[in-house]
């Protein structure tokens, strides 16, 4: 492939790279051969030769995709994982049980839903290209689309089951690395909500990119009253907003809790920002999300783009031209959020 020079940054001196598996467990096949139950979740990891901040920024991707859109487009410019190498960050890439290099296996993980059409994400690259940060048209045959569209798989149909892997999963990988920043983007929303709950002394911040906010977990998460099931919270829709054309994406739940609301008791302990494009669909859904957490007592930043002179981002933000620029954002957000100036200590295996 032929890359562009000026996508091409300084080079990056790696210390470390490799990979690991969480959840590896095992079953036995009616013909008594032993296997694994597929629950598993992949894991790599990059650590930078100069380690300049205390937490390592864990990424988690959207959809039906795996973890390598941290890597990049697909056409030689460098993506969200190099730009943070080079600021110092150690970086965590998973693919969700399921998705990517954790291979989906129906026979164990059940019915699965999915893959999502071109047609269902060509909207949200149109933003950009129509903002002129995507550099193809945003048209089924653009080849940048299909690079992302190659990558995209099949996703759990039970969404209770995958939530509460996603929260084992991920807790495991706290427990293993310590204290992190997780940062998530579109489908994989939920996957920050459910760690966070499960592991607030372990979370530093969430950073979520237009993902799914917390009204949207498929299981309960902690209240100071407790639930046992999403359907005792007494939820009521969220008015005034504006009027959007969401296309082939079902339309969320936009709503907020009924007076006098429970507190979202550990998640209100960690420090959240969301991310908004130019997207007029991300723009309610953000809107909603926020307000359902600040509402439950959780302390929240919204950084929109266009707020701080970054105009034409579609929901693919982490893959347009201005991809290090939308970084960026988050990382000043970071050091003014938390202390990240002590070298970290450990290794990451």
């Amino acid at each position: 492939m032929t890359v562009d020079r000026e996508w091409v940054q300084e080079p990056i001196t790696v210390a470390e790279h490799s990979y690991f598996w969480l959840g590896v467990e095992r079953t036995t096949r009616p013909d008594g051969n032993t296997i694994t139950t597929g629950e598993q979740m992949y894991v790599e990891y990059f650590v930078p030769a100069e380690v300049r901040h205390e937490w390592p920024i864990v990424f988690v991707h959207g959809g039906g995709g795996q973890g390598l859109t941290a890597l990049g487009p697909g056409d030689g410019r460098p993506g969200w994982a190099h730009f943070l190498l080079s600021a110092g960050y150690i970086v965590y890439v998973v693919d969700r049980p399921g998705h990517g290099r954790s291979p989906y296996d129906p026979a164990m993980l059940g019915p699965y839903a999915g893959p999502n059409p071109y047609e269902a994400v060509t909207p949200m690259f149109k933003v950009g290209a129509k903002g002129g940060r995507w550099p193809g048209s945003g048209e089924i045959g653009d080849p940048g689309i299909d690079q992302f569209m190659a990558q995209q798989g099949l996703v759990i149909g039970d969404g209770a089951r995958a939530a509460r892997l996603w929260q084992a999963r991920g807790s495991e990988l706290l427990d293993r690395i310590g204290p992190a920043v997780l940062v998530t983007h579109s489908a994989g929303g939920p996957f920050g909500w459910v760690v966070g709950d499960a592991r607030p002394e372990l979370v530093r911040a969430i950073v979520c990119c237009e993902g799914l906010g917390p009204m949207l977990t498929a299981i309960p998460l902690t209240y100071d009253r407790p639930v046992a099931a999403n359907s005792e919270l007494e939820l009521v829709e969220l008015t005034g907003l504006p009027e959007v054309d969401w296309g082939l994406m079902p339309r969320p739940p936009l709503v907020l809790q009924r007076e006098p609301p429970r507190r979202l008791e550990n998640l209100r302990h960690v420090p959240i920002a969301f991310v908004t494009s130019d997207d007029p669909k991300f723009g309610v859904l953000n809107y909603a999300s926020i307000a359902y957490l600040r509402q439950a007592g959780c302390m929240v930043d919204e950084l929109r783009l266009s707020d701080l002179g970054i105009r034409g981002n579609g929901h693919f933000m982490l893959l347009e031209t201005n991809n290090r620029e939308v970084l960026q954002v988050v990382l000043d957000w970071l050091g003014a959020a938390i202390a990240t100036t002590s070298v970290a200590g450990g290794t990451p295996g």
